[in-house]
């Protein structure tokens, strides 16, 4: 072996070159099993290799992990063991080199390499091994320890109260999805299944299906029988969430479904036929009668207003829920409108025909109410038939 020494360019630095030459005579085989041997010794200063242990997660203070004296084949004294890195959920014994769980748990779900679920959960350590008797530079040795999961979360919704709104009209079969629960466990202990209670008055109309969809359970409302929002507007039920693990956890929250308003219904007087009175010196905006059931009102106009259209001339009822607000094809909204009084209360008839409209904006359901006016005038009364058809 030879060693020569040079200047680098510029003489920034020193480097230097080692060339192994061939072997001049059998003295010079020592020096090489010699050579050979300290490069053992500086690989074995060095990291001895990787080691893996396993433990349940959440385990008391003291527990015992496993023992780098045994599984390293070192002697049981002689040594000393110290813990480079896996503090604080880890110590280990100086003289023996067992490692053990300290006062601060192993929680799986809080270590932040262990968030993702179904993939191992690994815990790493490093520990320096010194032999005291041959005075030697410090081994170390590295580990992982896989954390294995324990059933040690309850399943969760995402509020105690969830709501579900269903449409009055929905079909039988139809399904609308729950809001899922969620745990914190692995699959094994995670959300297994889903149940639903219904009291006497839900159990016929709704059920529970629960779907997959790559391991992950998808609870889901069945509508099993006819709704009607006019009979009853909301349903309260129960939605329990077990988990798979032995002893299995669970959590329950009240599942409010509220029945969603469509126009399945068609306006309605409370009678088919008013009759009214109305003095020919009546002023404008008088009013002439008052629909109890729908709060719709008739009132006198400008005699102009008798040559609009008749489709200007539309009654609105104003009681109804907005749902069900009628509209026209003269007007976007619903209005009182007046009912106008002829200029010859004797020679003019009312109009043969619809006087005004009233229609739902999605369906065109109408209704008809016939108004008896009776013109109260000095030469008499005339009965006049107004129609009000919607």
């Amino acid at each position: 072996m030879r060693e020569e020494a040079f200047s680098g360019v510029g003489g920034r630095g020193i480097f230097r070159r080692t060339e192994v030459l061939p072997l001049q005579g059998p003295m010079d085989l020592p020096v090489v099993l010699f050579l050979l041997w300290g490069l053992l010794l500086d690989l074995l200063s060095g990291a001895v290799g990787s080691i893996l242990y396993r433990v349940h997660e959440e385990q008391p203070p003291s527990t015992l992990i496993g023992s780098l004296a045994a599984d390293q084949g070192l002697p049981d004294t002689g040594h000393l063991y110290k813990l480079e890195v896996g503090t604080p959920y880890l110590r280990v014994d100086g003289k023996t080199g067992d490692i053990f769980t300290t006062e601060i748990p192993i929680d799986r779900e809080t270590l932040k390499d262990c968030r993702n679920k179904g993939k191992p959960c690994f815990l790493e350590f490093e520990v320096s091994v010194t032999d005291l008797i041959q005075n030697q530079s410090p081994r170390l040795i590295e580990g992982r320890i896989e954390v294995q999961d324990i059933n040690d979360n309850t399943p969760q919704f995402p509020s105690p109260v969830l709501s579900l709104s269903v449409p009055e009209n929905t079909h039988v079969g139809a399904l609308f999805s729950i809001p899922l629960a969620t745990d914190k466990d692995t699959e094994r202990n995670g959300v297994a299944d889903y149940t639903l209670t219904a009291g006497p008055e839900a159990v016929a109309l709704f059920g529970l299906q629960v779907a997959e969809d790559r391991g992950e359970k998808l609870p889901q409302l069945i509508v099993l029988g006819s709704l009607d929002r006019e009979r009853k507007d909301s349903y309260d039920l129960t939605i329990k969430a077990v988990d798979g693990g032995n002893p299995p956890r669970y959590s329950s929250a009240l599942l409010r479904v509220v029945i969603a308003d469509a126009n399945d219904n068609a306006p309605q007087f409370e009678k088919s036929s008013y009759e009214a009175e109305v003095a020919e010196n009546s002023p404008i905006g008088h009013s002439v009668l008052q629909l109890p059931h729908r709060r719709v009102t008739f009132s006198t106009a400008n005699p102009m207003q008798d040559q609009q259209d008749s489709s200007q001339q539309s009654y609105y009822d104003s009681g109804l829920e907005e749902s069900e607000t009628p509209s026209s094809k003269s007007s976007s909204g619903p209005r009182i409108g007046p009912l106008a009084l002829p200029e010859d209360h004797y020679e003019r008839t009312t109009p043969d025909g619809s006087i005004g409209e009233m229609e739902h904006p999605e369906t065109g359901r109408q209704f008809r109410l016939l108004l008896h006016l009776i013109w109260q005038g000095n030469t008499g009364s005339s009965e006049k038939l107004a129609k009000f058809r919607s």
